[in-house]
C-alpha cells in the first residue's frame, strides 16, 4: 500500500469519528437531536421589564415614587398598560417594578409568581347585590370570578363572561366593572388590598379594567 492511499484511508477514518463524536450530521438512530434549551422564561421576561419600568419612573420622579408605587399600587396599575410584557405574568412585572422604582438589586424569580384563585362565595355576593339592585342581567354574564395575587399584599378580581370577543371598551364590560367597583367595600374578609378589576371575555382576553 503506497503513502497516498495511507493517507486517504486516515483522513476517511478521521472524518468518520468526528461525525460520530463531533455533533455534525443526523444521529445514526434517525431519532431528533436533544432540544436546546428554552428561550427565557415569561416570568423572569416579565420580571425584567417590570424591573426597567420601576427604574424608569425613579429616575424621572425620585425617591418619592417608591412610595406612590408601592404603598398607593402604581406599579399594579402600571402593570395594565405594560401590554404583552406583563400579561404573560402580572406578578412577575409587578415585582419587578417594585424592585427597580426602589433601586434595589434584581432578585429574578425562579417560577412564575401570579397565583389565581377562583372564588364562588364572592361571586355569588356580587350576584346578589346586582339582583337587590335590578341589574340582575347584567350580574349574569359573570362565569367565574377569579382572585389574582400578584404580591403578598395586591391582588386583581377578574370577571370571566360570556361576552364576545372585541376591542376593549365596550359598554357592557364597561359597566359591568363599574358595578363591581361600586359594590366594592373593603377587601371582604380578604387579606390585603384590591387594586383592579378585569373583566375578560369569552376568549379569556381583557375587554376593561377598572380601578377597585
Amino acid at each position: 500500500m503506497n503513502h497516498r492511499s495511507v493517507r486517504v484511508i486516515g483522513m476517511t477514518v478521521a472524518a468518520l469519528a468526528c461525525l460520530a463524536g463531533c455533533g455534525g450530521g443526523e444521529p445514526l438512530d434517525g431519532s431528533a437531536p436533544e432540544p436546546r434549551p428554552s428561550a427565557v422564561p415569561a416570568y423572569v421576561a416579565a420580571y425584567r421589564a417590570g424591573y426597567t419600568e420601576g427604574k424608569a419612573v425613579y429616575d424621572s420622579s425620585g425617591k418619592g415614587a417608591a412610595v406612590r408605587e408601592t404603598v398607593w399600587g402604581g406599579c399594579t396599575r402600571r402593570a395594565l398598560q405594560a401590554g404583552g410584557a406583563a400579561e404573560e405574568d402580572r406578578g412577575a412585572w409587578v415585582r419587578g417594578c417594585l424592585g427597580g422604582v426602589a433601586r434595589a438589586p434584581e432578585q429574578l424569580p425562579t417560577g412564575p409568581v401570579t397565583k389565581r384563585t377562583t372564588d364562588a362565595e364572592m361571586l355569588e355576593r356580587f350576584r346578589a347585590r346586582a339582583r337587590a339592585e335590578g341589574e340582575t342581567r347584567q350580574a349574569d354574564h359573570v362565569r367565574v370570578l377569579t382572585v389574582v395575587q400578584l404580591t403578598e399584599r395586591d391582588y386583581d378580581v377578574e370577571l370571566s363572561t360570556d361576552y364576545p370577543a372585541g376591542p376593549p371598551g365596550k359598554p357592557g364590560s364597561e359597566s359591568l366593572a363599574r358595578s363591581f367597583a361600586e359594590w366594592w367595600d373593603g377587601d371582604h374578609g380578604r387579606d390585603g388590598t384590591a387594586r383592579n378589576v378585569l373583566v375578560l371575555g369569552a376568549d379569556g382576553k381583557r375587554l376593561t379594567a377598572q380601578r377597585i
